[in-house]
């Protein structure tokens, strides 16, 4: 109760110390990607080594709201989200001093409205331009999780060990407005696993990890794939 009460009255003299703009700024795409839909690919199977590093070019990207078929709950959906909002914040921070700018949600929201979409799962190439010419954005990327296998494996009697792992496929789209041409446009499979040692019936493996580390592997993929 004693911490509760330290953070909240830290938050409370965070909130009281902003100025009013700050107070009226809008979120991000990104922090709102879950909001909504987009979906459409190629197939293709890989991952990669290369380290995430942040954007140092100067444009501006739209993040569309994704799909999520994956069939995932509770924490592992929490995870899966959150590990695609890291990747794509580790790319792109949105810092004061960062080149690259991210459109706000409303502005993202406005767009689709204005510009709604035959089938906003399967969007075309053109949608995908036009949502980022109302924009007035360089670069629209999209995000999809697609339906995960799960599998548990491994040998316990008095002790032992269990992994879990999961597959997971995602549709990752990125658009170069001006060029009217994807950048990337596949289908991206990541595998993920986590393993523990049970003693009796102590211990277990996190399908939420798994999942988890999975989405990190395509993301990473995708976003070192294209400047």
């Amino acid at each position: 109760m004693k911490r509760l009460l330290t953070v909240t009255i830290i938050a409370l003299l965070l909130c009281f110390s902003v100025t009013a703009f700050a107070a009226q700024e809008e979120i991000s795409s990104i922090d709102a990607l879950d909001k909504g839909v987009a979906d459409t690919g190629e197939t293709h199977f890989t991952k990669t080594d290369m380290e995430l590093t942040e954007c140092t070019l100067p444009y501006t990207v739209v993040v569309l709201p994704y799909v999520d078929t994956s069939g995932l709950e509770g924490r592992s959906r929490e995870m899966a989200v959150g590990a695609i909002k890291d990747t794509l914040k580790k790319k792109y921070p949105a810092k004061k001093t960062s080149v690259t700018k991210i459109v706000s949600n409303n502005e993202v929201q406005r767009a689709l409205l204005n510009n709604p979409m035959e089938n906003p799962e399967v969007p075309t190439l053109d949608e995908l331009v036009a949502i980022g010419e109302a924009c007035g954005a360089d670069r629209v990327i999209f995000v999809s999780i697609l339906p995960a296998r799960e599998k548990e494996t491994g040998f316990m009697m008095v002790a032992g060990t269990q992994t879990f792992s999961a597959t997971v496929m995602m549709k990752l789209k990125c658009v170069d407005v001006n060029e009217e041409k994807y950048l990337f446009n596949q289908n991206v499979e990541g595998i993920g696993s986590s393993t523990s040692i049970n003693f009796w019936k102590i211990g277990k493996p996190s399908r939420a990890k798994a999942v988890k580390r999975g989405v990190t592997d395509c993301m990473n993929f995708f976003l070192t794939s294209f400047d």
